[in-house]
């Protein structure tokens, strides 16, 4: 599978920032009949958060990261929820793992870096740990949401990554 690149992943985000409400609201529709475990999973943990903001932020790397696949690889076949599952409870364990003795910066780049999509990951992280902008009032997520968002948007690229490959 190709990489997804920064240069792919600002041509998504150009595209979502075009689209109206009716256009996004297909392209949802699109993404529950594609990928129903993977939609399904991961709205439904971003209405446990905290903040509507954050919930905004979820949606919003999950339609990156789902547009990116159709843009490089279309046709991925479905993930299903025992793989998710699956894969979450492994992504979560080594992520608890490593991150045992609390979080380390260095740890987390080469996680990323390692990575097979590591431009993608580290855009979802960006994403969830963003200043909030101007007004400076921090990430949207607390620290354990960042967190599970990170295992969970982690999971989701890997498993998509996986599924790809099989179609090349």
């Amino acid at each position: 599978m190709l990489p997804i690149t920064d240069q792919v992943i600002d041509l998504i985000n150009d595209r979502i920032q075009r689209m109206d409400e009716d256009q996004i609201s297909k392209v949802w529709d699109a993404f529950a009949k594609e990928q129903p475990a993977v939609v399904g999973y991961v709205l439904g943990e971003s209405r446990e958060l905290k903040e509507p903001d954050a919930r905004e932020d979820v949606a919003y790397v999950l339609t990156i990261i789902l547009l990116s696949f159709r843009e490089i690889s279309p046709g991925i076949p479905a993930v299903t929820e025992p793989e998710f599952e699956k894969a979450f409870n492994e992504e979560f364990d080594e992520m608890e793992e490593v991150f045992n003795d609390g979080f380390d910066e260095a740890d987390a780049m080469a996680i990323m870096d390692a990575f097979c999509q590591p431009d993608l990951l580290q855009f979802a992280a960006a994403t969830i740990y963003s200043d909030g902008g101007d007004d400076g009032a921090g990430s949207n997520f607390t620290e354990e949401e960042a967190g599970l968002f990170i295992v969970i948007f982690k999971t989701v690229i890997g498993l998509l990554h996986k599924k790809s490959e099989i179609l090349n």
